[in-house]
């Protein structure tokens, strides 16, 4: 597999999860106007139309079965976390849902080593998990705020996405040994279009002309960010990259003030802090 040392996979990887965080907070819109099931379908049918034209353009011949095959795993495990997430939703404050989620860099390191063989770096470790004591920090003050009883199918489920999500990333890096970056980002999201169609169908309402737009920039977001993830652990440890994982939570932070005025806490400021501190050994070059 190759391994890039330089700053590349990591402004690569750095970059799609912001683009990650800016599709959610779209994702956001359409959740509160239309059914769970219609808004997963949504999402993946937008992403598919935005993959398919680019991989299209770039490839120009369909996929081997082959490939489509060894996206299976990666495609269920994807559709398995946003499930998990949802429901985690229904059960959870938002941050808290969120913020448990961010346990995904520790299961990358755990998964990483178990499937792929890659050294698990006491540097390494140690970074996660000052980056999960910034991820608590933030849900503990949300807690107090709040005052939330605890849920524990809504805890577990949140776990679940972590786990999930983390795999999908290893099995990128692993299949990314064989097939294209254009292949590795069309194939999963056009499989869970394919699956989420039915249930959309049942559950379909008119959706409003403007909303059409933004699952047009759904699309085209989903799928830079799907560019930028995949070439990156395509070409990087998988470990080094999954501290990245924590900053989206500082990017939901900025784009929860900028478009829904929702104003960051003492303990978010803190816990994003403690977050950013955790990824800047991400930035220094490895040794080749």
């Amino acid at each position: 597999m190759r391994t890039d040392a330089s700053l590349k996979p990591v402004l690569a990887a750095a970059l799609g999860v912001g683009l990650f965080s800016l599709l959610d907070a779209m994702m956001k819109l359409i959740a509160s106007a239309y059914p769970l099931a219609q808004t997963t379908g949504l999402r993946y049918a937008a992403g598919a139309a935005a993959a398919i034209v680019y991989y299209a353009l770039t490839v120009g011949r369909p996929p081997s079965w082959a490939a489509v095959i060894r996206s299976l795993p990666r495609a269920a495990c994807i559709l398995l976390a946003g499930t998990c997430f949802f429901f985690a939703l229904s059960r959870l404050p938002l941050i808290d849902a969120i913020a448990l989620s961010f346990l995904s860099p520790l299961f990358l390191g755990l998964f990483s080593w178990a499937l792929l063989g890659e050294k698990l770096r006491i540097s390494t470790i140690g970074a996660m998990l000052v980056g999960l004591a910034g991820v608590f920090v933030i849900a503990q003050g949300h807690r107090l705020g709040e005052n939330k009883a605890f849920e524990m199918l809504g805890f577990l489920a949140a776990i679940a996405t972590a786990g999930f999500y983390a795999l999908s990333m290893v099995l990128t890096r692993k299949q990314g040994a064989t097939d294209p970056v254009p292949t590795l980002v069309m194939l999963p999201v056009t499989i869970g279009a394919l699956v989420t169609a039915g249930p959309m169908a049942m559950a379909w309402q008119p959706v409003a002309h403007w909303h059409w737009l933004v699952l047009a920039a759904v699309g085209v977001t989903g799928t830079t960010a799907h560019l930028c993830i995949s070439w990156a652990y395509t070409n990087s440890r998988v470990g080094r990259l999954g501290l990245l994982e924590y900053t989206g939570l500082v990017w939901g932070a900025i784009l929860g003030y900028l478009i829904f005025r929702e104003s960051p806490s003492a303990f978010t400021l803190a816990g994003s802090a403690i977050i950013v501190a955790a990824c800047l050994p991400a930035f220094r070059k490895e040794p080749a």
